[in-house]
């Protein structure tokens, strides 16, 4: 997939944060976008988060919650991750900023977002990765 690098940047991966609630750590990854300078608008994306938008990836035992917001504020489609200090619920969650128009390129993301959660082996590494580089381009080749 084109453009994963961009998508998703180390500077927007934090790991091994505390996590009390599902909401909590949506959140925190949702924060992580807070200065991106792809959002015109932090706070209109986050608004655009609704608790239909925060799910869990189908077959990861909770351990992975994607969120997502489709936003007007949202010039270019980015990502944030963040891995939560074990043994919370989730692990891993991940956060798309997507513009209105987007949602064929958000799909294919989200799609190869999760074939990779659902391989164990995978999913094991990004739990064990020892830093964000690392965390984000593994998953980057991975979803490529």
């Amino acid at each position: 997939m084109s453009g994963m690098a961009r998508l998703l940047d180390p500077s927007r991966v934090r790991l091994d944060l505390p996590a009390d609630s599902r909401e909590g750590a949506a959140d925190a990854a949702m924060a992580l976008l807070r200065d991106d300078p792809r959002l015109a608008s932090w706070e209109e994306f986050r608004r655009s988060v609704g608790g239909k938008q925060i799910v869990d990836l189908e077959g990861s035992d909770g351990a992975v919650l994607l969120a997502h917001g489709r936003d007007p504020a949202v010039r270019e489609m980015t990502m944030a991750a963040a891995r939560f200090s074990a043994p919370s619920r989730p692990r891993l969650v991940f956060v798309f900023a997507i513009p209105s128009a987007m949602a064929g390129e958000y799909l294919r993301a989200v799609g190869a977002l999760a074939r990779v959660c659902r391989q164990e082996e995978k999913l094991a590494m990004l739990l064990s990765a020892p830093d964000a580089e690392t965390f984000a381009g593994t998953l980057e080749e991975w979803m490529a």
